[in-house]
This record gives C-alpha cells, structure tokens and sequence, in this order.
C-alpha cells in the first residue's frame, strides 16, 4: 500500500502542486484510508520528502538516459525531456514553487546533474562557445530559468518543448552579443 501511495501521490503532486496535494483525494483513488496513510507517513511533509526523494532517483535515472541517447541539444534533449511528462510536470512544481528551499534545492540540483552528466557540453557545441565553465553553466541557468518558466504543463509534447527551447537559446544568443554580457563575463 505504501508503494501506491508513493505511485499516486507524486503523479498527484506532479498534476495540481502542493498546495492541492489531498490524501482524501489519493486515498479514494487507491482505495486507503487516511490512517492507512498516517500508519505509512506520520504527516504531509515527510510524504512530500518522500516524493522528492523519488524524483531525485528520477532525475539521477534521466542522466543516464540523457548521457546515452542525447548527442545533440536540438532535437535530441527535446525528444528524450518529452518521454517522461509526469516528471517534466513534477520537475515544474518545484519550479513554480522555489520559494520553499526544499523545493529549489532540489530543482537547482537536479538541473546541475543534468548539465554536468551531458547537458552543458550539448549547449557548448550547440551554440559554439568557448567559455570558463562558470560562465557557460549561469548561461545554462539562464537558459533554463526562462525555458521553464514558459513552459504549459499540459503540452509537453518534444515539438512543443523544442520550439521553445529555440526560442530561448535565441534570446541567449542576442544576450552573449551585447554590452551588457561583455561586462559581466570580464
């Protein structure tokens, strides 16, 4: 049972956030009771650290897949990122929801694994640079930041999230040719 909570509380937390995560509302959907959830858990917040815990194994599985399958950024990212839309959604929440420091730990941690596993160096090659790697990874931050905060977590499609990954490295590449960029990489 504790499994099933686990399976459907973070799909839950993935689709409506948590602050509508409900046990009433999981329960009912695996057919539990709220004790059955308090004999697993003792409370929410150490059910959303499990949860978190389990989207870290995720990510950390991602990597590994990413590390194999993307040889390019475009389209390559795209297409592999499309292949798990509840974590994609989940992953969202915590962005959407940085301001709890569990929360953008593990959002800014799971985005440094991914960069450091493979992606970084797919952004390097896809855009040309030759940068310290400080500057290229708050480059990819950058990137990051403004892909995901545009990103509509009912259309991850791999088209969708490419076309607005092209248009993000677009604004990244207007930004590496201005003042502004020259200054603060010096």
């Amino acid at each position: 049972m504790k499994e099933q909570w686990l399976e459907y509380g973070y799909a839950h937390f993935a689709k409506v956030g948590p602050e509508h995560l409900s046990i009433n509302q999981i329960g009912k959907e695996i057919g539990a009771s709220r004790s059955s959830f308090y004999h697993h858990f003792g409370d929410l917040e150490f059910f959303i650290d499990e949860l978190l815990a389990i989207h870290w194994e995720i990510c950390r599985e991602f990597d590994k897949s990413g590390k194999k399958h993307c040889k390019k950024l475009i389209p390559d990212l795209y297409r592999e990122l499309a292949k798990h839309p509840v974590s994609m959604q989940f992953h969202i929440q915590l962005f959407h929801h940085r301001n709890r420091p569990n929360f953008n730990y593990l959002f800014l941690k799971s985005y440094e694994s991914s960069a450091k596993s493979f992606a970084l160096k797919l952004f390097a090659a896809h855009l040309d640079l030759n940068l310290a790697e400080k500057g290229l990874y708050n480059l990819w931050l950058a990137l990051g930041e403004a892909w995901y905060s545009r990103l509509d977590p009912n259309d991850l499609s791999a088209n969708t999230l490419e076309c607005q990954g092209k248009e993000v490295l677009k604004a990244i590449s207007f930004f590496m040719d201005s003042n502004l960029f020259r200054r603060l990489e010096n």
